[in-house]
């Protein structure tokens, strides 16, 4: 499953321009043989649009949870040497974050900065570091307070390589697992934003895959397919990043 979709994405990089040129005199084309799956109502190719969409999507996705679990790792560190901060400013701050709704603070934020690429880094970030530091944090505990630790302190071990040999490991572990289990939050996160008319890199890749919904929602009944691609481009994209296997 997950080698078809990535097959059918690159393959229709590979074959097909970038979306972003507007020819009416093929609107509402039907599928066929030099367009599989139609056109829009302004004459763009359909596959063209959910394979450069989900190719910029997840362009983006990766480094904005590359970011998020980099911010969250550096708050989660900064507790484990400093338990003062750690109870008095870093876990209530989290308690903030996870409380308020992902959505309401990427839109103050974009309603802030404007829409772009920096802002919507930014929105990310602010919406998922808390679960992530709680988790990194929780781990962090796990292993400070486990036996070979305790052991290893009772021989004289220095922290400092209590954190490198023991500590450290482990968190790089849960670092893996949440970037996966995280990416596919980023992409829906990604898609509603662009279903609200907020996406970054149309002048490149051409709409969004949330964009493309938003706009073809309202002539489903004259082209279903344009329609029901992006939805599967974004459900496809969530299965692999969530680390499925065909």
């Amino acid at each position: 499953m997950t080698a078809i979709f990535l097959f059918l994405i690159l393959l229709g990089i590979v074959i097909n321009e970038s979306p972003t040129n507007v020819k009416l005199s093929d609107s509402f084309l039907s599928p066929g043989w030099q367009s599989p799956l139609g056109k829009d109502r302004l004459g763009r190719d359909v596959w063209a649009m959910v394979s450069y969409g989900s190719f910029a999507t997840f362009l983006f996705a990766f480094p904005a949870r590359l970011l998020t679990l980099f911010f969250a790792s550096v708050m989660g560190l900064f507790s484990y040497l400093s338990p003062f901060a750690q109870k008095n400013i870093i876990s209530p701050l989290s308690g903030v974050f996870i409380a308020l709704p992902s959505l309401l603070l990427a839109l103050l934020v974009i309603q802030g900065f404007g829409i772009g690429t920096f802002s919507l880094f930014i929105a990310i970030l602010l919406g998922d570091w808390a679960p992530a530091y709680e988790t990194l944090r929780a781990k962090f505990e796990e292993v400070k307070n486990s036996g070979y630790v305790l052991a290893a302190s009772c021989f004289g071990a220095s922290n400092a390589y209590i954190f490198r040999a023991h500590i450290l490991p482990q968190g790089f572990q849960i670092f893996l697992i949440l970037l996966t289990t995280g990416l596919p939050s980023v992409i829906m996160t990604m898609a509603i934003f662009g279903f609200l008319g907020i996406s970054v890199g149309g002048e490149i890749f051409g709409p969004g895959l949330g964009e493309q919904i938003s706009f073809s929602k309202d002539y489903v009944e004259g082209a279903p397919w344009a329609l029901l691609s992006p939805i599967l481009g974004i459900l496809g994209l969530v299965y692999i990043s969530g680390g499925r296997k065909s």
